[in-house]
C-alpha cells in the first residue's frame, strides 16, 4: 500500500502555472464514494473546510448542472464569523470531473478574486486518486493559504470516507 500521497501544494510546475495549486490524494474507496462525498451537500457539510471551520448545510445551494451557480458558507468556530464563497459549475462529468469557478465574497457582498477549481477522479488499484487544481491565484500567498485549507479539508474528507466505509479511507 502507498502511504498518503499528496503534493506539497506548490509543486514544481511550469513557470506560467506557478500560481496554480495542485494537490493529489489517494483514497481506498471507489471513485463513486469520493464523488458522492464531493457533490452530496449532506456529505460535503461533514468535511468541507479546514479544521476550526465547518460548512453550514443549510447554506449549501448548488444544482449539479453545467452553468449553474453555487453558494455556501463556512463558519469559523472560534469567532462565529461567516465566510461565504460562490461560483459557477463549468464542467461536470460524473464520476470523474467537477470544474467550477470560486471566489470568496466580501462583507459588502461583492466577489473577490476568482479562480477555477477542478476535482479529477481516477480509478487506481484498490481505490481512487483525486487530483485537485485551483488557480491561477493573484499571489503565491493566496495560493499557499488555499493549499493549507484544502489539505486540511482533504484530511477531513479522508476521515469521512474512512468512517463511511468502516475502515481505511486514505492512503
Amino acid at each position: 500500500m502507498l502511504e498518503n500521497a499528496e503534493s506539497t501544494g506548490a509543486e514544481a510546475v511550469p513557470e506560467q502555472d506557478e500560481l496554480t495549486l495542485v494537490i493529489t490524494r489517494e483514497f481506498q474507496v471507489p471513485a463513486r464514494a469520493v464523488w458522492a462525498a464531493l457533490v452530496d451537500p449532506d456529505q460535503a457539510a461533514l468535511w468541507w473546510g479546514p479544521r476550526g471551520f465547518r460548512a453550514l448545510r443549510e447554506t449549501i445551494d448548488a444544482d449539479l448542472e453545467i452553468g449553474t451557480p453555487y453558494r455556501a458558507c463556512l463558519l469559523e468556530d472560534a469567532t462565529g464569523q461567516e465566510h461565504w464563497f460562490s461560483g459557477v459549475i463549468t464542467d461536470l462529468e460524473p464520476p470523474t470531473l467537477f470544474v467550477f469557478t470560486h471566489a470568496w465574497e466580501k462583507v459588502d457582498g461583492t466577489r473577490g478574486f476568482e479562480t477555477e477549481g477542478a476535482f479529477r477522479l481516477e480509478d487506481i488499484d484498490g481505490g481512487t486518486r483525486l487530483v485537485f487544481t485551483q488557480g491561477p491565484f493573484d499571489t503565491a500567498d493566496h495560493r499557499d493559504a488555499h493549499g493549507s485549507g484544502w489539505r486540511e479539508s482533504f484530511d477531513r474528507l479522508a476521515d469521512h470516507l474512512r468512517r463511511a466505509a468502516g475502515g481505511s479511507g486514505d492512503r
